[in-house]
């Protein structure tokens, strides 16, 4: 027996169907066939149309659900990080909390690569919910944090695309020298704030 609340609607199978016929094959090729194929209804029959009046209303509320679902698991799993005085592995933490977060909006980056122009408020909702605000006056640690997002963006996208952890690199030995590298670099860009507050 499923405990309460546990079964999902239509509607949510629906939507979930649909990120990933969308991810998949882009909005042109996406078809609303496949997605009641999918989702077990009776195909060619039109029977989505009666939970979602076009196919641009279903990519819209296909992606509103998946972005306010992984803000939710993001939420949650920031708050599990534990408390650290080791600033090392404080950072270590947060890239880790990254690299998982980058590897959930996976859909949803390749649906923008295809879609942000017909789904403007993609890109947005994506950076909003990523907490990356498109910054008009980097300071030296803005850069830094650009820096470590960007290779972790780019060790994620570079091991999908091998099919095995790039070039062979573990994901703690990739972490753990990234962490070094900004870390040395954080250092050196505080030396002289603080040397011009004296």
């Amino acid at each position: 027996m499923r405990p309460p609340g546990s079964r999902r609607t239509t509607r949510d199978r629906i939507l979930e169907a649909a990120m990933d016929v969308f991810a998949e094959a882009g909005f042109t090729g996406a078809t609303i066939s496949e997605v009641e194929r999918r989702v077990g209804l009776a195909v060619g029959t039109g029977s989505l149309y009666r939970h979602f009046p076009s196919k641009e209303a279903l990519l819209t509320a296909a992606v509103e659900r998946e972005v306010t679902r992984l803000r939710a698991e993001m939420a949650e799993r920031r708050a599990a990080i534990p408390p650290s005085v080791d600033p090392v592995e404080h950072r270590l933490h947060v890239y880790e909390q990254l690299l998982a977060d980058i590897r959930r909006f996976d859909r949803l980056f390749r649906l923008m690569l295809n879609e942000g122009d017909r789904v403007p408020e993609l890109r947005a909702a994506i950076w909003t919910a990523l907490q990356r605000p498109v910054l008009t006056e980097p300071r030296d640690e803005d850069v830094v944090d650009a820096i470590a997002v960007s290779a972790l963006g780019g060790y994620h996208l570079f091991s999908t695309m091998q099919g095995h952890p790039f070039n062979g690199v573990g994901q703690e030995q990739f972490l753990r020298t990234l962490v070094d590298l900004t870390r040395q670099r954080a250092e050196e860009t505080a030396v002289p704030a603080a040397e011009q507050g004296d």
